[in-house]
């Protein structure tokens, strides 16, 4: 089929009889008014006559599709696409096939089949544009440039397609192109603007700017163009911000420091809170690096804005005088806390950060000396909110004692304000008890039901202590629950990632602590010799089916989460026509970046870590099952494995069916989807992958490969990923990333070192000429950090060389080890105490993390 796709039509696909034809037009005509099932009727009288009329099959699929019959659209398309092979398709035809294939997100078949629309003779014009958009979507920019050119000569009246035109230039580097055609329409609607078009015309004017201070680049000639161009389209542009900021770069590069001087002057008066101004103007004139005069400016400045942020705070964040700077911190953060402002301490956090050996110590001292002349009754405002900063103060400085004193205070003195509970629930989480976090958080959301904010927290903390059935009934509250027990399907819904990453991370949690029960009990009953009681068999089944289902679940939840983004991207596909048509080509190149890192967003790259992990584990027991020379039938749930006799098999079924019941009854509180949208609600198809690495790949780990850059990667999780897969080469170059990154002497770059170096051992099952590569490489690169002749002796302390070598205290280092422990010859209880050792610098939540669920 494709090779008749891509070449001039033979006689167009025969189409009966004239009465025939009429008829399909008017199928046709019916689609297009979107009256599918009058469409799928005349097509019916069609295809009863003629059941091979090839452009009545796809056309039927399509109005099956439109009314969500997509499994029958599905085989009619595949029918029609099947009689085209060896005879030509009409065009008709294939731009039906072009609009379901670009319906059901194929796009790249899309494209096929509308090309194949204008090779087999098709007059529709109309075709080129959605041939661009698709293009654009898939990235095809210099496709894009053809086939916006080709619609552009056939519709020359419509601003849009100079736009588009312009803009498809642009991308592909054809910049002065795209200058001229945009200065082309210029000159062609000089004159005939209207009031409604003046936006879309001032859009077009800042855009045809950027292009020019884009090819530019340190050009002095083209930069004075520019800077002409600026001037010359003044009047007549809205977005002055824009405008000013290009004139100051303009002047900047240009060297005429005091002319952009006066612009960022001009542009702080317009905007006196925005921080970017300010550091351009110290910039402007030179004196970014000279203190005094900084202070000198920020002093001028302050008495002009007097009621203005920067101006104050930018001095606190350089001088260096402690006697100044305490006078101005107290300037600063006195009048606050006299006026009662909630943020005081999120107003100086950043100094707490980068300013830490000095400014926690004098704010510090200033705010306690304060809080000392306050008294709770003649001034309540500043001496709860005096009590407020320093609860905030001690936390930061992990002072958990004292940050509960004055919490507890400022929440005595008022036990109605909201903000007091959630500072009190911030602190156990410090603590890592999260139950009595939750707990807190639940007392200051009873005082105001209706608070979307207080609920939400709540709603996370209960899911941090893995109370899921809480934060469920909870979250509820304000959702839509008119076909459902819960809010589970609302949120999956209306796309709330935070809810479904924290909800999959709480199902983990809840899997690792099942597991562990599980193998207690296992291993209990493998002690009494299978001699087991009736509550211990009934234990061990609910712990196997609890395991199974959070396993699942988690992953479920985790999947949800590149199902969005996934969406993210396919909703740009009708942004390439609008933002044409609505005249923001420069809105329309910001989404284009966005989309470059779609896949590298924190919420992404969070449940893609999430599930790594249980895909991992998925893929090592899987080798070490197969690597198993013994039968080891696992026991399926609710048996024993023992169905010899007639009784134990009607035990068995009756058990397998108390089984089902309880999934039918726990299904409905965990569903995300409608029934018919997805027949996995426990995940368990997902958790019985055999191929989990390549599952995780296509779900996760391709996008985020492709899309993050050299400098944001995570190249532990690369190596892991290339470790499981056998590519030893890979894993090298991850270490080397990581040696540049954290430097060959920190534990990191020792722990993944040591396993790979154990990785070409000759018991391993990788690829020897692998084995030697990596080998050769440890020889030439790292030969004197590591004893690369100790790897056959079994013998060889490698935690004690570790230790001595390394930087011993970083747990993320050694944690790593931890995991691969049973690659490297470890001893086990000493590398988990060498861990215990090094928690004590950890605050508590983070200590019962790794106590709780890593070791």
């Amino acid at each position: 089929m494709s090779k008749k796709r891509g070449t001039k039509a033979k006689p167009v696909a025969k189409i009966t009889s004239k009465k025939e034809n009429e008829q399909f037009l008017e199928a046709l005509k019916l689609y297009e008014g979107k009256q599918y099932k009058k469409s799928i009727k005349v097509l019916d009288a069609i295809l009863k006559k003629d059941a091979s009329h090839i452009d009545s099959l796809a056309l039927k699929g399509l109005d099956l599709y439109s009314v969500g019959e997509k499994d029958d659209a599905t085989s009619f398309v595949a029918n029609a696409i099947r009689k085209i092979e060896g005879s030509a398709a009409s065009p008709i035809c294939c731009h039906v096939l072009g609009i379901y294939m670009r319906n059901t997100k194929e796009y790249e078949e899309s494209i096929k089949w509308f090309t194949a629309a204008l090779h087999n003779g098709s007059t529709n014009k109309q075709i080129y544009r959605d041939l661009a958009t698709l293009q654009s979507q898939i990235g095809d920019f210099k496709s894009t440039l053809i086939s916006r050119k080709k619609y552009w000569e056939s519709f020359l009246g419509y601003r849009a397609n100079w736009t588009s035109l312009a803009v498809a230039q642009d991308i592909n580097g054809e910049r002065q192109q795209a200058i001229n055609t945009l200065s082309q329409f210029e000159k062609l609607a000089e004159g005939k603007i209207s009031d409604s078009e003046k936006y879309e015309h001032n859009e077009c004017l800042m855009y045809k700017n950027d292009i020019m201070y884009k090819a530019a680049g340190d050009n002095q000639d083209k930069l004075q163009n520019v800077l002409k161009h600026l001037h010359d389209i003044e009047p007549y542009v809205f977005d002055k911000f824009s405008l000013l900021e290009r004139k100051a770069s303009v002047h900047m590069k240009l060297g005429q420091l005091q002319d952009a001087s006066i612009v960022y002057r001009t542009l702080i008066k317009r905007n006196p809170d925005d921080f970017k101004y300010y550091r351009l103007l110290e910039v402007s004139l030179g004196i970014q690096n000279d203190n005094k005069l900084k202070k000198a400016l920020y002093g001028k400045l302050e008495q002009f804005y007097p009621r203005c942020e920067p101006p104050k705070f930018i001095p606190l964040t350089f001088i260096q005088d402690e006697k100044e700077l305490s006078k101005k911190l107290k300037d600063y953060v006195l009048p606050q806390l006299k006026r009662g402002v909630p943020a005081t301490f999120s107003n100086v956090k950043p100094l707490y950060q980068r300013r830490n050996f000095k400014v926690p110590q004098l704010l510090g001292k200033i705010v306690l000396e304060y809080l000392s002349e306050l008294d709770g009754t003649q001034d309540p405002i500043p001496f709860i909110w005096t009590n407020y900063y320093l609860s905030q103060h001690f936390l930061f400085l992990n002072d958990f004692p004292k940050a509960q004193e004055y919490a507890n205070a400022a929440l005595d003195h008022t036990p109605t304000l909201v903000e007091f509970y959630i500072l009190k629930a911030r602190i156990f989480k410090h603590l890592g008890l999260m139950d009595t976090a939750a707990k807190h958080l639940e007392e200051g959301r009873q005082l105001d039901l209706q608070d979307r904010f207080i609920n939400c927290k709540t709603v996370k903390y209960f899911l941090r202590a893995n109370n899921i059935d809480k934060a469920v009934e909870i979250a509820s509250l304000f959702t839509k629950n008119d076909d459902s027990v819960n809010g589970i399907k609302d949120l999956h819904l209306v796309e709330a990632s935070w809810f479904i990453l924290e909800q999959a991370e709480a199902y983990y949690r809840l899997y690792l602590e099942r597991k562990k029960e599980l193998d207690e009990l296992t291993s209990l009953k493998n002690e009494t010799k299978g001699e087991e009681s009736e509550e211990t068999a009934n234990d061990i089944r609910d712990n196997q089916w609890l395991v199974r289902k959070y396993k699942g679940l988690a992953l479920k939840r985790f999947h949800a989460i590149p199902k969005f983004y996934k969406q993210f991207e396919d909703d740009q596909l009708d942004f390439h026509s609008y933002c044409m048509r609505k005249g923001t080509p420069r809105a329309y190149l910001e989404m284009l970046e966005w989309g470059k890192t779609l896949y590298t967003r924190p919420m992404y790259v969070r449940a893609m870590k999430g599930a790594s992990r249980l895909y991992f584990e998925m893929h090592d027991d899987h080798l070490k099952r197969k690597s198993d020379s013994s039968d080891d039938n696992s026991e399926d749930i609710g048996t024993n494995g023992q169905n010899s006799t007639s009784s134990q098999k009607k035990k068995a079924k009756k058990e397998a069916a108390a089984m089902n019941k309880r999934k039918e009854a726990e299904a409905k509180s965990v569903a995300a989807y409608s029934a018919d949208q997805d027949d996995d609600i426990f995940g368990e198809k997902l958790t019985e992958t055999t191929t989990p690495m390549k599952y995780f790949a296509t779900e996760f780990y391709d996008n985020y490969s492709k899309q993050a850059r050299e400098d944001e990667r995570d190249y532990i999780l690369d190596f892991e990923v290339n470790y499981r897969v056998g590519k030893l080469a890979l894993c090298f170059v991850s270490l080397n990333k990581i040696a540049r990154k954290y430097g060959p002497t920190s534990g990191l770059f020792g722990s993944v070192a040591i396993v790979l170096l154990h990785a070409t051992r000759d018991d391993t099952p990788y690829d020897p000429i692998l084995k030697r590569v990596v080998t050769k490489s440890f020889e030439k690169d790292y030969s004197e950090i590591l004893p690369l002749n100790e790897i056959s002796n079994d013998g060889f302390d490698w935690l004690k060389f570790y230790q001595e070598t390394f930087s011993e205290k970083e747990t993320k280092g050694l944690l790593f080890l931890y995991r691969y422990r049973e690659d490297v010859p470890i001893e086990q209880s000493a590398l988990k105490e060498v861990i215990i050792g090094g928690l004590s610098d950890l605050e508590p939540r983070a200590q019962n993390e790794i106590l709780q669920y890593q070791l």
